[in-house]
């Protein structure tokens, strides 16, 4: 009987469309699949079904531009998966070559996931691990059961890790560690670029090397040139000194280091520290500091510190014994609790513990006050030992809101006891104006004194006897009966206004 006869025609046609199907299905292994068949190119043996096939001995696959081979495997057709095992290698032309003991490739993601001593190598480093997802659609690879990174001689470990092939850049995370012969590095996110042999490091970050010590929680590290930038309380310790800022550069093979906002440098064997806002670090062979912007140094020798503000901070060792000069310029304060002083600038040096307090410079202590051209200060253990006063000396020394009692000549040289200055010999031109008082204390008059040469000896600071050396010219005057002339000498000018609280200091910590 005719087909057309025993079917009505619509029903022959769903049939036919049945029948095409399934001979589609038959005849078109790639049924089912959104990417390129795996094709197999050698096997030295083969079993079982054409969707199901176990193929070993040599054998050697391709896909879109990979090669793989291994002792043996089970390739699934209809899913276009392969199964690898034994002595595997995937070879992705000249830039990527991975071995592993055992493999699955998906040819339709194109997604590798290997197992068992993996090993992913390019012309840069190459990378060990236990477990790894290679994706060649991204072009990356991933791993969470730790690996080892080698680059020359660069070896990186982490717990997690992903390689970007395109950009030769791994990023890390978790407990990872950067060996290098000269330092090693710790943190727990960190990006390394192969080709260039930069890291780039997130949260708390440490830098170990024989001289010194880096912190910081945000930064860059070039391992080639062994230069780096870090910010997010960032501090770079070499040696005795320490440097602290918002942000620092530093290059470990000059010993050269800059910060910037809120910087701190610390010599930790001299003890002390210069901040600022912007500072620069020199190493060897001749250290240097320098430090602007609201610049402050702070000698922690003793219980008493003392602070030297200024606009700049300089500091230099001027040889291998460690001596070192420090100047402070323009606007220079400084503060101790016995002594404080104010110049335009100020030189400070370990040679002879000295400071050199130059224009217009002024000392005070307790209610005396010293001027002159230049004021040098010397100390010996940390504390005031003597006082030299060059050209215009002069001393003013409150008696009360109204009497002053004052010293003037060419030079000075005095001489400190307990932190009290103990005497002073006036050099030259010597002139007294001095409140004479009975023993309980009250005014008889003002004894007006010149004489070329004058010894003074000082008590808590205070007049204790006057000598004149030479033969003085000297004159009582009756409270009363002075002149301005009189209890005013020469150069007289009361700067106790200008003497620095140490509030002021203490401003200029806090704005760290």
């Amino acid at each position: 009987m005719h087909l057309a006869r025993f079917f009505k025609v619509d029903s022959f046609r769903h049939v036919a469309g049945y029948i095409l199907v399934f001979a589609v299905a038959i005849f078109n292994p790639a049924h089912g699949q959104s990417g390129k068949l795996i094709r197999i190119l050698n096997s030295d043996r083969a079993t079982g079904s054409r969707d199901v096939s176990y193929l070993a001995g040599n054998v050697v696959f391709e896909h879109e531009g990979a090669r793989m081979y291994c002792d043996s495997a089970v390739r699934y057709l209809q899913r276009n998966i392969i199964q690898t095992f034994g002595n595997i290698q995937l070879n992705q032309g000249d830039s990527l070559l991975m071995s592993a003991k055992a493999m699955e490739y998906n040819g339709n993601t194109r997604i590798a996931k290997a197992r068992g001593d993996v090993v992913l190598s390019d012309r840069e480093m190459t990378l060990q691990t236990q477990a790894i997802e290679l994706n060649r659609n991204t072009n990356t690879a991933y791993y969470t059961s730790s690996g080892t990174i080698t680059n020359d001689e660069n070896t990186l470990t982490s717990q997690i890790g992903m390689y970007y092939a395109d950009l030769k850049m791994f990023s890390f995370k978790k407990n990872v560690r950067l060996h290098n012969p000269r330092y090693r590095m710790e943190c727990d996110t960190l990006q390394y670029y192969t080709t260039s042999r930069v890291a780039l490091f997130r949260g708390p970050s440490h830098i170990y090397s024989d001289s010194g010590y880096i912190y910081c929680e945000n930064g860059l590290y070039n391992t080639v040139t062994d230069e780096a930038a870090f910010n997010r309380n960032a501090i770079v310790r070499q040696k005795n000194i320490e440097m602290r800022g918002d942000s620092l550069y530093y290059n470990q093979r000059k010993d050269i280091g800059r910060s910037f906002g809120n910087i701190r440098l610390t010599d930790t064997t001299e003890k002390f520290t210069i901040i600022g806002q912007y500072g620069e670090y020199f190493g060897e062979p001749n250290e240097r500091m320098l430090v602007t912007k609201q610049a402050l140094f702070l000698s922690y020798a003793d219980q008493d510190t003392l602070y030297v503000a200024g606009d700049t901070i300089r500091s230099i060792r001027l040889d291998s014994t460690g001596h070192r000069d420090m100047y402070v310029y323009p606007n220079t304060k400084l503060y101790r609790s016995d002594v404080q002083g104010r110049a335009d600038s100020l030189r400070y040096t370990t040679v002879d513990s000295a400071f050199y307090l130059m224009g217009d410079p002024v000392l005070w202590s307790d209610t005396m006050q010293i001027t002159g051209r230049l004021i040098v200060l010397t100390l010996r253990s940390n504390e005031p030992d003597s006082l030299f006063v060059r050209d215009n000396a002069f001393i003013l020394i409150t008696e009360n809101d109204t009497f002053y009692n004052q010293i003037r000549g060419r030079d000075m040289e005095g001489k400190f006891i307990d932190r009290k200055l103990y005497q002073i010999l006036v050099r030259g031109n010597g002139q007294t104006v001095y409140y004479a008082k009975e023993d309980d204390g009250t005014y008889v008059g003002i004894n007006r004194a010149d004489c070329s040469n004058i010894l003074i000896d000082f008590e808590e600071n205070k007049v204790k006897e006057i000598k004149f050396i030479t033969k003085p010219e000297a004159r009582l005057i009756p409270l009363g009966k002075e002149s301005d002339e009189d209890i005013r000498l020469k150069n007289f000018k009361d700067r106790f206004s200008e003497k620095p609280p140490l509030e002021f200091f203490k401003n200029r910590i806090r704005i760290q």
